[in-house]
């Protein structure tokens, strides 16, 4: 059966000209058109294609957008760049977002049917999605660190998506949502199962680690083991961490990870219970504390105008501290009634960081 080949150009006699003279390759390849970057993805969505054969310069979305989406929406399939406003940063460009080949224009028939028969030949692998039931993260990321290939791993586990960037070696970025860096990367780590693809080729877009692979590899196994025990204990329920964003659980991480800390809940504004570790289900009426400090206005009247930073409840030998936090109520339950000012700045460090 022939290979489906998409070519992608806003000139139109351009495109005509192309597939009319592969016509003849008919045998090995069907050519189809487009003209523009929405219809090419159109087109890709409803068919597959082995290799698209794309220009930079398009109306709407330009070619390394197109070329962005096809990789993710498509990693496997083949991309040939072609450009008339060639450059060695254009070239980088399109390397980096996944494109096997780049050509320039003007260039000769002959020049782009033998590149379009080299990439079909090219084995298939550029990316791909599989299960990770019985192959460990650690695994697939030792296995890009030896080879010391260019890569991006994309991880998706319910409904979060991470990404690891490699490069020569080395993890050189990862990132969850608004959370970058080791902390992402350790996350991603504690994920059991999921699935995963790689898009080869793809560099990271920033440079947010520069520790040694096999350092990260040890510390974010202790740090996945520590939560896996957690979770055994029934310190903190899996089912419910879910529900809360990426940003808000690491910053619950790291606060419940303070040795004072005996319990963290996130309470939504309509009094709903997000999560909740430890013991402050049981010691703390997270209804009542929630409820007043959502009108802590009303129910000190002319005391204070707006609602507080923050709330402390404090009684003989422990603490709660309240936080507004994001859209959320961020309850502390702590097992002193006095922390040192060590602890309290970490705390306001980690609720500044990741308010956002």
């Amino acid at each position: 059966m022939p290979k489906q080949v998409l070519i992608v150009d806003d000139e139109e006699t351009l495109t005509w000209s192309l597939a009319k003279s592969l016509s003849n390759d008919r045998d090995t390849f069907e050519v189809t058109t487009a003209n523009d970057g929405e219809t090419a993805l159109d087109l890709m969505r409803r068919s597959p294609f082995d290799l698209v054969v794309l220009d930079i310069r398009l109306p709407g979305i330009n070619g390394l957008d197109v070329l962005l989406k096809i990789k993710d929406e498509k990693p496997a399939t083949k991309v040939i760049i072609m450009t008339a406003y060639g450059s060695s940063e254009i070239k980088a460009k399109a390397k980096a977002r996944g494109s096997l080949f780049y050509i320039e224009k003007p260039f000769e028939i002959e020049q782009m049917r033998g590149l379009i028969l080299k990439a079909l030949r090219e084995e298939s692998a550029r990316g791909f999605d599989g299960s990770m039931t019985g192959l460990q993260l650690p695994d697939l990321i030792q296995m890009n660190c030896l080879s010391q290939v260019t890569t991006a791993l994309y991880i998706r586990k319910d409904q979060r998506e991470g990404c690891i960037f490699f490069e020569d070696g080395q993890i050189t970025h990862a990132e969850i949502g608004a959370v970058e860096g080791e902390e992402a990367l350790f996350s991603i780590l504690s994920w059991s199962s999921g699935s995963f693809r790689f898009m080869g080729g793809m560099k990271a877009p920033r440079v947010t680690i520069n520790t040694n692979w096999e350092y990260l590899l040890i510390e974010g196994m202790r740090k996945a083991d520590e939560m896996s025990l957690a979770l055994e204990k029934g310190e903190i329920d899996n089912s419910d961490i879910t529900l809360i964003d990426e940003p808000t659980r690491i910053a619950v991480k790291n606060i419940s990870s303070l040795p004072e800390c005996t319990g963290v809940a996130v309470i939504t504004s309509e009094n709903e219970v997000l999560y909740q570790s430890g013991k402050i289900a049981g010691d703390v009426d997270l209804s009542y504390v929630t409820a007043f400090f959502l009108n802590i206005t009303e129910n000190l009247g002319s005391l204070t105008s707006s609602t507080p930073k923050k709330v402390t409840f404090i009684d003989l030998n422990r603490l709660v501290l309240v936080y507004p936090f994001k859209i959320y109520v961020l309850a502390l339950l702590f097992d002193r009634a006095v922390l040192s000012q060590e602890t309290l700045s970490t705390i306001e460090r980690v609720i500044t960081r990741y308010q956002i």
